[in-house]
């Protein structure tokens, strides 16, 4: 039985010890990604052309998938959904129709970071 509650607890610590790595390497590579971006990116606006909102609690704040379409340097039509978070008093400035700044990668246009500022660093 000992054995057993030996290998139940290894199992837990191990499954555990590879979420917590998961989320680590994930991290890095989003931010070796969005590093990529901010220094061999193209500015340019993307129409928005969806907006789908999701309440962020009591906080003031919305979750919202924008589906925003632009055209790259080389011609190609991108359209590509992107989540953010918007202070509550802003929802007018993201409606279909609406333009937004971003930034995509050269080489893939389709990795993009949307100029939304983020809220909490508003409140300071």
């Amino acid at each position: 039985m000992r054995i057993f509650a030996n290998i139940i607890a290894i199992s837990g610590f191990a499954i555990f010890v590879y979420i917590i790595s998961s989320m680590l390497i994930r991290d890095i590579r989003n931010k070796k990604e969005k590093e990529n971006i901010l220094t061999n990116g193209v500015d340019t606006q993307a129409i928005i052309t969806n907006a789908y909102g999701r309440s962020g609690g009591n906080s003031g704040f919305i979750n919202v998938t924008l589906t925003l379409e632009f055209r790259a340097e080389n011609g190609e039509d991108i359209i590509i959904k992107k989540d953010s978070v918007i202070n509550s008093m802003d929802v007018n400035k993201y409606q279909p129709g609406s333009k937004v700044k971003i930034r995509y990668y050269k080489a893939d246009p389709k990795k993009i970071i949307v100029d939304i500022p983020n809220p909490l660093d508003l409140r300071k």
